[in-house]
């Protein structure tokens, strides 16, 4: 890989973690837009040609982003179609995926409405933006329901919290080692999750696999919101390195430093997860497997760079 690639890949992940993928895919194509428009080249052959070269830059980034290449392919399509294409037709393109993106919700909000909130108590562990959109469109269809929220990473629970709040949904907050107490009042748990890959997993953020074994010994059923756009559809390679970060840390009161390691992601099987709530329907996980399988087809005819 290189340092570019390892830059760039460097620079998704930590947006991806500050802001969630969503907000971080509006992030880069509100920069491409700025990056087309600054652009100087000579006729479509050279345009396709960068473009072509932009669009592998993102496949090769580590972790990949289903999200990312799925538009990207579209665009690089796009700007194949017709020798007419130019950058104003992809600048118009890309507008209309952001305002497709920020609507994109309002599908799975007519789906999540299957599931009975009314009076429950929903657990939450990740700083999922679609888990806290589905929990304010509860809210704003006037339903009663509480949240707790697993605390966590400092900036991951306090953004929840500001989310909640700012919704005026009754929460509260409980350290992850102490899940086991609440567990009798727990009705349902959400998650959001990074992507689907082609070995029915699930990427999602770290500690999950831990919280969702828990709440299935219980027989507490879960929900995964996820917008199809976020499929992966590439072959997945044999899991290789695991992504982390690591820092160091000084005693709050004494002379000593240590380092202190934090994951990037942990794979779930579909199979873990009572139902999937997506843009087109809620669906337990053999028939996900079976609507991915079709868009697998679908979308690899079409991607010169889905190896």
């Amino acid at each position: 890989m290189s340092s570019k690639i390892q830059l760039f890949s460097q620079i998704l992940r930590e947006l991806e973690v500050e802001v969630g993928t969503r907000d971080m895919a509006t992030v880069v194509f509100e920069a491409l837009i700025e990056a087309i428009q600054a652009l100087e080249v000579e006729g479509h052959e050279e345009f396709e040609k960068q473009f072509d070269n932009l669009t592998k830059f993102v496949f090769d980034t580590e972790p990949k982003y289903g999200i990312l290449i799925n538009y990207f392919t579209i665009l690089l399509n796009e700007v194949k179609k017709s020798e007419k294409t130019n950058r104003e037709t992809i600048i118009k393109k890309l507008n209309e995926i952001l305002k497709e993106r920020r609507s994109e919700n309002r599908k799975i909000y007519k789906f999540a409405e299957k599931i009975n909130v009314e009076g429950k108590t929903i657990f939450i562990h990740d700083n999922s933006h679609s888990v806290h959109d589905v929990l304010k469109y509860y809210k704003r269809k006037g339903k009663h329901f509480r949240v707790i929220i697993e605390e966590q990473d400092f900036e991951k629970t306090q953004n929840s919290i500001e989310a909640l709040h700012d919704a005026g949904i009754p929460f509260s907050v409980i350290p992850s080692y102490m899940i086991s107490h609440i567990m009798a009042s727990v009705d349902m748990v959400f998650f959001g999750c990074l992507t689907l890959k082609d070995t029915m997993e699930f990427v999602m953020s770290p500690g999950t696999h831990a919280v969702l074994t828990e709440f299935a010994d219980h027989s507490i059923p879960s929900y995964l919101f996820i917008n199809t756009n976020k499929f992966s559809y590439w072959k997945s390679k044999e899991r290789g390195e695991i992504f982390y970060r690591k820092h160091t840390r000084k005693h709050h009161s004494k002379n000593i430093e240590y380092e202190r390691i934090k994951y990037s992601h942990d794979r779930i099987p579909v199979k873990s997860f009572s139902k999937i709530v997506t843009d087109e329907g809620v669906f337990n996980p053999e028939q996900i497997k079976s609507v991915f399988e079709k868009k697998y087809k679908s979308f690899r005819a079409l991607c010169k760079y889905c190896n």
